[in-house]
């Protein structure tokens, strides 16, 4: 009767290790094939090298990371959303990657941020892609009284 009950239970573990080898086979994409890296330069020079869905918006991943970035370089949405906002300035290299400011994102950032250059967008408009890994991004100044 044990020996029929040990021959049971080793099948049923045989079974399992082959599913495991199947599915370590498949091609479907994993959590890490849709995360890319992108480095935050700080206002005082910092790099930090942070983490984001692909899908998610530069915004979000700012939010999620913000006790490593810090909570002054995040700004809730002039636009009433309840959402979180943020000023950031991107390099030339990748602007081509990024749909252009419309004349109502221009107004939302000088609400909310003292100096915007050509390379100024809002965090929320920005939504990260396969294209943008590896980018950095600079962090804009916000006035003072919109920080969270």
């Amino acid at each position: 009767m044990a020996l029929r009950v040990l021959a049971k239970h080793s099948s049923l573990l045989r079974g399992s290790y082959t599913a495991q080898a199947v599915r370590w086979q498949t091609t479907a994409p994993t959590v890490y094939d849709k995360m890319i890296q992108i480095t935050v330069i700080g206002k005082d020079g910092h790099r930090f090298p942070i983490r984001g869905r692909i899908g998610q918006t530069v915004a979000e991943v700012l939010r999620e990371n913000e006790d490593t970035i810090g909570e002054e370089n995040i700004c809730l949405s002039p636009e009433g959303r309840n959402e979180f906002e943020a000023h950031i300035m991107l390099p030339n290299e990748f602007l081509e990657h990024i749909p252009h400011s419309s004349p109502q994102d221009k107004k939302y950032l000088e609400e909310i941020a003292p100096t915007i250059t050509k390379n100024s967008r809002l965090g929320s408009k920005v939504t990260l892609t396969k294209d943008l890994n590896d980018m950095r991004i600079a962090l804009g100044d916000l006035y003072p009284w919109k920080t969270l």
